[in-house]
């Protein structure tokens, strides 16, 4: 046998495959026609894989939440079921801020060796810590995922009792609920997350989450978000006696997020941890360095007043957290 140059090698090669392909594909057309198939089916299988995957993602992450608060560190309170939604989850949660936080001047004495600013002067305090607490608020974010912040730079007078001594005391009640009802317009917010106003809170919370509320019912049914309320402490609710604001509290928690829940390797972490690193990033405020490790859980309420469908809502949410959170069905 004679030995084939480079050259007439691919031509009998060549030769071969074209035979082989009138056997089975009698004309171009016929061939094009299977090379197409081909190729849609490879598509398809492509396509299909990429929108399960997507669409598991999408589905898996919760609507987006605004959390309303009187101070720079009331995150506290609902902390590990931000961080669930907002880092675990891939959600997007953004905090409202109303009042500067300069009234925890007193508690500074640790932050005043640290910031070398002598913070538990009255003066001193009222005018450095405006700044500090938005920097310490937006690090804490930062440990809980919080996407953006918004400070309406209210004053921050004393402790209270009385949800009307923010007023008293120079709040701006009108510009405070059209921001928030802004931001529900703009965001198109499903959930807000506030402090539950128990009577016996601190006023400027039960202030808080008072005009939240009137917010929130001020807007046309299709855009109410629901308004959930956060404690630490899962006592039946007790009404502020003024009642400035129509709200519809449950007497009793719905939900609770169990802050002991271990994850990561070998469940060597909790969420405990993720509220006292939130806890760490508000250096200001002594009396918050005391809650370390404090509180177990957080338990939530549903305002039934808020939306149309707040309770389907709320559930809806909460069964997306999955086993981190216990219902309570009374």
């Amino acid at each position: 046998m004679t030995e084939l140059s480079a050259s007439q090698t691919r031509i009998e090669i060549s030769r071969v495959i074209e035979e082989a392909r009138n056997r089975h594909f009698p004309d171009d057309r016929t061939f094009r026609r299977l090379e197409n198939y081909r190729a849609f089916f490879w598509f398809a299988r492509f396509a299909l894989f990429l929108l399960i995957t997507v669409g598991s993602a999408v589905a898996e992450q919760p609507s987006k939440t605004l959390i309303v608060v009187a101070h720079p560190d009331d995150e506290y309170y609902c902390a590990s079921t931000v961080y669930k939604m907002a880092v675990q989850l891939g959600g997007t949660v953004d905090e409202l801020i109303i009042t500067n936080g300069e009234g925890g001047y007193r508690y500074s004495t640790l932050a005043a060796a640290y910031y070398k600013k002598p913070l538990t002067s009255e003066a001193v305090g009222r005018r450095e810590l405006p700044a500090i607490r938005r920097r310490e608020a937006i690090n804490a974010g930062k440990v809980l995922g919080i996407r953006s912040h918004y400070f309406l730079d209210q004053v921050d007078q004393h402790f209270t009792t009385d949800e009307r001594d923010g007023a008293r005391y120079g709040w701006k009640s009108a510009l405070i609920s059209s921001r928030i009802q802004a931001l529900i317009r703009q965001e198109k917010y499903r959930y807000v997350f506030a402090l539950l106003p128990r009577a016996t809170s601190h006023g400027y919370h039960q202030a808080a989450t008072s005009l939240a509320a009137s917010a929130i019912q001020a807007l046309p049914p299709n855009l109410r978000p629901v308004l959930l309320g956060f404690d630490t402490n899962p006592a039946r609710f007790e009404p502020p006696p003024t009642g400035l604001f129509p709200q519809k509290w449950q007497l009793d928690y719905r939900y609770a997020f169990d802050r002991t829940t271990k994850f990561g390797f070998r469940d060597a972490l909790s969420y405990q941890i993720v509220v006292d690193w939130m806890i760490a990033e508000h250096k200001s405020q002594g009396l918050l360095q005391t809650m370390d490790g404090r509180d177990p859980k957080e338990y939530i309420w549903v305002d039934l007043s808020s939306s149309p469908q707040a309770q389907k809502s709320a559930d809806s949410l909460f069964r997306l957290l999955g086993q981190d959170v216990t219902h309570n069905d009374k």
